[in-house]
């Protein structure tokens, strides 16, 4: 009918999905350029969805170090990805 327009999903569509792997290949590249122990900080608490102390008990940092490094991580991604896009 005319209304199930409404309903189809977004990833039927093709400048959705563009958009998705172009953000996708902008944050490798990022990633790519972040300092070893950000990269790592930032891949056990988004990707091993770890929190800031057991990430601080496996690199033998504290929590406000961990908090830190995740903190400029996430800026200089921002940054990165800005330019990028």
């Amino acid at each position: 009918d005319e209304f199930s327009i409404w309903f189809l999903s977004k990833e039927n569509d093709p400048e959705e999905k563009f958009n998705e792997l172009e953000l996708r290949d902008a944050l490798l590249k990022a990633l790519k350029k972040l300092e070893k122990i950000e990269a790592l900080v930032i891949q056990l608490y988004y990707v091993e969805e770890l929190n800031v102390y057991e990430i601080a008990k496996i690199l033998e940092l504290t929590n406000g170090r961990i908090s830190q490094i995740k903190s400029i991580a996430i800026k200089k991604l921002r940054n990165e990805i800005k330019n990028i896009i």
